[in-house]
């Protein structure tokens, strides 16, 4: 799923306890979307989920 950080939030330096690599993690703060496997608790109401996991999955099925 996509995940982008909503407006005006700015995310302390904690990317090792949301298992994000740190380049993602600049790539969020910077106002760009990452992909993630699940959002982590420790962000999950500083954050926007553009695209979930079961809507990739449901394409890809519907694709074959």
């Amino acid at each position: 799923m996509k995940i982008k950080l909503k407006k005006g939030v700015v995310l302390p330096n904690n990317w090792k306890s949301c298992k994000c690599s740190a380049q993602d993690w600049a790539d969020l703060n910077g106002g760009k979307s990452i992909e993630v496997n699940s959002v982590p608790k420790l962000i999950e109401n500083d954050v926007d989920v553009l695209e979930s996991a079961s809507k990739n999955k449901s394409k890809s099925k519907e694709s074959k």
